[in-house]
């Protein structure tokens, strides 16, 4: 004769300890998961705004520069909802030609994105500049 008969239940659920462990698993799963997809949001929002402000440098120097009467002069576009405004920098350009001529319709044309942050103070979110010469953009 036995002294412990065999039971027909060992082994048929989960001790405490066992779910108790996998909650934990999963808890420190879930959590990873939530910070790396608050990273990729947050690297995707800089990654919109980064191309917004090129686009936005991008638009104002051809649309500045289309002016077949350029000018010196320095404007600032009203700001938007976001406080993110546009300012423009037009002046001459002294340069020479390879055959040493100095060329007199040449412009310098400089674009600001900046934004206007609690204080006064203006943060700036993006610069572009090009150069034109006159000449070639006037209409023959």
């Amino acid at each position: 004769m036995r002294a412990n008969p065999p039971s027909t239940r060992a082994g048929a659920g989960f001790s405490l300890l066992e779910v108790v462990l996998a909650l934990g698993l999963f808890t420190m799963a879930a959590v990873s998961l939530v910070g790396a997809l608050n990273d990729i949001g947050r690297y995707t929002a800089d990654s919109v705004r980064e191309s917004w402000v090129t686009e936005k440098l991008r638009s104002t120097l051809i649309e500045v520069g289309k002016n077949p009467r350029l000018e010196e002069m320095r404007v600032s576009f009203d700001p938007d909802a976001s406080g993110t405004f546009v300012s423009v920098e037009v002046e001459r350009f002294e340069a020479r030609s390879v055959k040493g001529e100095n060329l007199p319709n040449l412009y310098r044309i400089k674009a600001v994105v900046a934004r206007k942050r609690p204080g006064g103070h203006e943060e700036v979110l993006g610069e572009a500049e090009t150069l034109r010469y006159l000449p070639m953009f006037q209409q023959q």
